[in-house]
């Protein structure tokens, strides 16, 4: 069975995440690169059988990474030769490679794909679908990244109305950067 990995990047310490184009959000313009950990996340990205989105996420994805090469972006040809599946009852078209609309009902159908392999997928963000996801407890992992910063502003990552009933995490691994920046793997403790 698939593994379902919720991947996304906590802003700041106080777990508070920015919203839009907000200035602080430039802040990660100024942090030094950290190779290992670049390579660490293109190996993520790269071994994931499929990538899970809404519209939103997937019209902005493929804004910014379609028909791109590394060299524009390291993280476009590993998008652009992984399989997305995007949940959407408005979009009609994906012209981006290796896209599937889905149609149905979110939860069954993420139940199906889970069952259909033995490697893992991602789903990316805070959207409405990752915290349907985590409403019905079929977020297996959870892969943040903290950056040193605290926000002024904000919203929380998650709600207490997305998490429910409290769920308990396994520490897989906490990988500090150079540049400060953490990544935290947690395996829901089922």
């Amino acid at each position: 069975m698939r593994t379902l990995i919720s991947m996304s990047y906590v802003y700041s310490v106080n777990a508070a995440c920015i919203e839009g184009d907000a200035d602080d959000f430039r802040f990660i313009n100024n942090l030094p690169d950290d190779p290992a950990q670049e390579k660490d996340i293109l190996t993520f990205l790269a071994g994931a059988e499929v990538y899970i989105m809404g519209r939103t996420q997937y019209e902005r994805s493929a804004k910014n990474f379609q028909g791109k090469t590394s060299t524009d972006h390291p993280f476009a040809p590993i998008y652009a030769a992984t399989d997305k599946v995007v949940f959407s009852r408005t979009l009609t078209s994906a012209n981006w490679e290796r896209t599937t609309i889905n149609q149905g009902d979110l939860v069954p159908e993420v139940e199906k794909l889970k069952c259909e392999g033995n490697g893992y997928m991602i789903v990316t963000g805070r959207s409405g679908i990752t915290r349907t996801l985590l409403q019905h407890d079929l977020i297996d992992e959870f892969r943040m990244s903290v950056f040193p910063m605290l926000l002024g502003q904000g919203s929380r990552m998650f709600d207490f109305n997305d998490v429910g009933k409290s769920k308990e995490l396994e520490l897989i691994s906490c990988e500090p950067g150079t540049n400060g920046v953490v990544v935290l793997h947690y395996r829901r403790h089922r």
